[in-house]
């Protein structure tokens, strides 16, 4: 499970900022916390803030880490950019110098903290600390860069050392825990595998086409999971009766050829024959379940016609409403990762969908019988509407703000000082519209007093 994760010098963070999901000493909402070794970890955490506060830029600094994890040792190559890195501009200074990225995890018994600073031209500095259950915290890997020499220093340790074959074939903008992977390193593979398969990081102010097929793909080749989504949908109150996801025909081999081609026999024939090729392989993939990723699915939807038993077909694309598309888009991610127990990040969670609804999601995340494996969900949103007791204990609540200095700060309804902390049941939505705790906008005049239009 994520602990913490930490940024710095990335955009409108200048300084480094936390987003700690330990949980405060805090007898409200018992349920909404995960006990794992030495740590009480929070399932859920919603950052809010005003327009151009950091709030996504937040939710980016983990992407990119964890894209850099991913595909620096496999899809990069030399001199290619560290593809993301955006120091702080409004600082000469600090424009010239590397973005920090840090996560601290806990998987299986065993905690790891692992980091890296990076310019768009290199990794800088690249750490690893680990403290197994009942031993001491090691330092496997440190990796700094002097720019006055233009040389990096390494230094492994304990598990690490005598690894030299990998840091020889760790470039300057790649990451040595992915050469490591890429190696088959076993001591790596927890971590690694966790950036890989165990966080999903989604963007659902972006249309959902993407996360439409991804849902659809699975419920395509699993009937017990394409159950639990139409089973979601139905009692979500779309009308719903009904889905049906299929692989869409191979759409490079049309079924009546060009005006062009028509009056060549040789093609033509060649062109039919492509075609039934095509629909063979479609069948086939179907009857066995034998998509790949390329494989488009067209999802329809089924709403019964009122006082009638009959059922007409909608497609989900281009019939339904944008909430319908996002809630279909987002419900395969959130049942993966109940399942899974992963972490999943979403920026504009409630985008298109009503409060009530993004309160249920929310509510999936908190629910012992849902989410068994502690699956966790960070989020950042407008909906205020959820910024209730009922839902969230103090330290799930984050805001984010501008300084005078541009620079963007986090921070928790636990860390706001003593004289204006919340307590846990007054209401949080009212009192953080009034301005009490932070985190809302700063009107000029011209949105204050309309005569100066």
């Amino acid at each position: 499970m994520l602990i913490s994760f930490t940024v710095q010098n990335y955009r409108p963070f200048a300084d480094e900022q936390t987003l700690s999901l330990e949980a405060v000493k805090d007898d409200s909402h018992p349920g909404h916390a995960v006990d794992c070794g030495a740590f009480r970890l929070l399932k859920t955490a919603a950052i809010y803030g005003p327009n151009a506060s950091g709030k996504s830029s937040l939710l980016k600094a983990f992407r990119m880490m964890q894209r850099l994890v991913r595909i620096s040792a496999t899809r990069m190559n030399l001199g290619d950019p560290v593809a993301g890195v955006v120091p702080f501009r409004l600082d000469k200074a600090r424009a010239r110098e590397p973005s920090s990225f840090d996560v601290r995890l806990f998987l299986s018994g065993t905690e790891y903290q692992y980091g890296f600073s990076a310019t768009r031209e290199r990794v800088c500095d690249e750490w690893l600390h680990v403290k197994r259950k009942g031993g001491r915290s090691t330092n496997p890997l440190m990796r700094h860069y002097d720019p006055a020499s233009g040389k990096t220093e390494w230094q492994l340790r304990g598990e690490l050392k005598g690894a030299n074959d990998i840091v020889d074939k760790t470039r300057d903008n790649g990451l040595f825990l992915s050469r490591a992977a890429e190696m088959n390193l076993d001591f790596v593979a927890e971590l690694y595998l966790w950036f890989r398969d165990r966080c999903s990081v989604l963007d659902l102010a972006k249309p959902p086409l993407d996360l439409m097929r991804r849902t659809a793909r699975r419920a395509a080749g699993d009937s017990s999971f394409r159950g639990r989504v139409e089973r979601l949908i139905r009692d979500a109150d779309f009308a719903i009766e009904g889905l049906d996801a299929k692989p869409e025909p191979d759409a490079a081999v049309p079924d009546d050829p060009p005006e062009s081609i028509k009056d060549d026999k040789e093609i033509r024939n060649l062109a039919e024959l492509a075609r039934k090729f095509s629909l063979a392989i479609n069948a086939a993939k179907t009857r066995f379940g034998a998509h790949d990723a390329m494989t488009r699915f067209a999802v329809q939807t089924l709403h019964r016609i009122p006082g009638s038993e009959d059922t007409v077909t909608f497609s989900l694309e281009t019939d339904e409403s944008s909430g319908t598309q996002r809630f279909f888009a987002v419900i395969g991610p959130v049942l993966e990762a109940l399942d899974e127990g992963r972490l999943l990040v979403v920026d504009e969670l409630d985008c298109s969908m009503h409060p009530q609804l993004t309160y249920k999601l929310v509510e999936m995340f908190h629910s012992p019988e849902a989410n068994p494996r502690g699956a966790q969900l960070v989020f950042a949103t407008h909906d205020t509407s959820l910024m209730t007791p009922a839902l969230f204990r103090r330290d799930q609540i984050w805001l984010t703000e501008k300084t005078r200095k541009g620079a963007a700060v986090l921070f928790s309804l636990c860390e706001i000082e003593p004289e204006k902390r919340p307590r846990k049941d007054e209401p949080f939505e009212k009192h953080y519209l009034a301005g009490r705790y932070g985190g809302v906008p700063n009107f000029g005049p011209a949105l204050e007093d309309f005569e100066r239009l």
